[in-house]
């Protein structure tokens, strides 16, 4: 009886300390999960690959996976300048649809920045190109420029220090130390760079955590532009409505914007070509229905329009052989046009000859 009563004690006292824990624990997780979305800070990191990521250690990008969705293989585009590399993830376009490709043009499509616009919020952009996205201001106390040398904890250290004073819900960072280190074609400087910039994005995530600021934001980290021969790049989402502790995979620098705006409940901009990403999000069952079926929806769409480009590329290719058959038959009239022509001046050649024979003997008959 009294092992039994025991046994009954211990069992109490372990229900109540599980239940005295769950208390403690449970109201702080519950509060980081239902804390509405304040703040987005996109954060793009040029020169960031794959083999960068997984190269060397990077313990603030992985928390932020840890604590987000992750895809370290997302599809880059491969494009020459930084101006459409960027333009394509504000806007989840092509850069044959937003036509941005240098500083002295515009984007032709609704980007992001619209979007936010369109909510009656503000945004900012950071841009530690030295300059190259001047394009992206379109009024003042919006876009700020760091110059060119300025390391990534510098222009870091800028973005928070606009972001105390303006408090924009989306902030945009552009950052380039690491793509400087890969034109240097050294990979020790390139990896140590990678690594330094991961030691920046830590201070920068821990002041936002002193701030109260971290669980309320959403935080997306990659790199729009492809850098290695695998044009892969990692792209790192963590933030309110957003899966913890998740990979992803098959996503396209273009999906960005279609998530930001599937978590904003807004429709996707005009122009874009993205996908969001579905298994990254937290949904109801209703929910997951219904985005799955816009999911579908594009799918169908994306698919018209990548057989809408196969049909034009074919008519250009068939069109660039006619081209060819008729240069080369050309070529061929012209070859034998030109044999023609030798014969007939050999003929002619040959009939001045027996004429010249024939006029020199009669010369000689008359002589005699």
């Amino acid at each position: 009886m009294k092992r039994l009563y025991k046994g009954k004690c211990l069992l109490c006292l372990l229900i109540v300390f599980t239940l005295v824990l769950g208390a403690n624990v449970s109201p702080v997780t519950a509060q980081q999960e239902q804390r509405p979305l304040e703040q987005i800070f996109i954060i793009s990191v040029d020169g960031l690959s794959y083999e960068g990521f997984v190269s060397v250690p990077v313990n603030n990008m992985k928390h932020i996976a840890g604590e987000g969705v992750s895809d370290a293989k997302s599809m880059a585009l491969k494009v020459d300048t930084i101006e459409a590399a960027e333009a394509s993830l504000i806007t989840g376009a092509l850069p044959e649809d937003h036509r941005h490709v240098t500083a002295k043009s515009k984007i032709e499509t609704e980007s992001l920045f619209e979007i936010i616009r369109k909510l009656g919020k503000s945004y900012v952009v950071i841009d530690g190109s030295g300059g190259k996205l001047k394009s992206f201001e379109d009024r003042d106390k919006a876009y700020f420029s760091c110059d060119n040398a300025d390391s990534d904890e510098k222009v870091l250290e800028q973005a928070l220090a606009v972001f105390n004073k303006q408090k924009p819900f989306l902030t945009y960072i552009y950052l380039n130390d690491c793509r400087n280190a890969l034109l240097a074609l050294d990979d020790k400087a390139y990896y140590e760079t990678v690594r330094t910039f991961d030691l920046a994005l830590g201070t920068f995530i821990n002041n936002l955590r002193k701030q109260d600021n971290y669980y309320n934001s959403l935080i997306i980290v990659t790199s729009p532009r492809s850098s290695s021969p695998s044009n892969q790049v990692p792209l790192l989402m963590q933030g309110p409505g957003l899966k913890t502790n998740t990979r992803i995979s098959n996503t396209m620098i273009t999906d960005v914007v279609p998530t930001i705006c599937s978590l904003l409940k807004v429709e996707n901009p005009t122009g874009n070509r993205g996908i969001m990403a579905c298994d990254a999000l937290l949904l109801s069952y209703e929910e997951q229905y219904k985005y799955l079926y816009k999911w579908a929806a594009s799918l169908k769409s994306d698919r018209v329009a990548a057989w809408s480009k196969y049909f034009e590329l074919q008519d250009t290719l068939y069109q660039t052989i006619y081209q060819m058959t008729a240069i080369k038959e050309e070529k061929q009239s012209i070859f034998n046009f030109m044999g023609e022509k030798e014969q007939t001046i050999n003929k002619m050649k040959g009939q001045m000859r027996a004429e010249r024979i024939i006029y020199l003997g009669i010369v000689v008959l008359m002589l005699l």
